[in-house]
């Protein structure tokens, strides 16, 4: 097995998590941020891309250029509740 990107004796202080700690540098993804592209799996505690890559999000803790960068944040949106209709109340029956 090739030998993790970031080692103990080095000094990057990478997250308990990172793919950088267990993976060569060429089998994981860095992306600039957390993002939707890789979501986090709660499962076994990574990210991941759609294709199934390990993804690292600091790329800063690691020394590394981003090679994939997120798109924009979009807010999500809550559904507006529509108006309702005038109701007459001063009208009888």
């Amino acid at each position: 097995m090739a030998e993790p990107f970031i080692t103990e004796d080095s000094d990057h202080p990478a997250c308990g998590i990172c793919p950088s700690l267990r993976l060569p540098r060429e089998a994981f993804v860095v992306y600039d941020r957390p993002s939707r592209e890789c979501p986090f799996n709660p499962a076994d505690g990574h990210r991941y891309t759609a294709e199934g890559t390990p993804a690292c999000v600091h790329p800063d803790k690691i020394g590394q250029e981003p090679d994939r960068i997120a798109p924009p944040y979009v807010p999500e949106t809550e559904p507006q509740p529509q108006p309702r209709g005038r109701r007459d109340w001063f009208r009888r029956r």
